[in-house]
């Protein structure tokens, strides 16, 4: 347990990340969603869009600064503003 809560520590100490495993994509450190539906997501970081493109998206779990987003993933890209 001492090593989850050192790993967890850490990551929280970002402004933000991503992570993707299987058909899951879990990004930390949202401000807003721009748009969310089955084919497209658009979230708002602090610094920068964060656009997800791909099919059957569907949020698994949502808090004020995370997203956990489950379907299948075709293309990530970035936009700075």
């Amino acid at each position: 347990m001492h090593l989850y809560k050192t790993m967890r520590s850490f990551l929280l100490d970002q402004d933000y990340y991503i992570d993707m495993w299987g058909n899951f994509i879990h990004v930390y450190g949202l401000v807003d969603i721009e748009t969310l539906g089955e084919k497209q997501i658009t979230l708002i970081l602090e610094k920068f869009k964060l656009n997800i493109k791909g099919l059957n998206f569907r949020v698994l779990k949502l808090t004020k600064e995370e997203i956990l987003i489950e379907g299948i993933l075709e293309g990530v890209s970035i936009n700075y503003e």
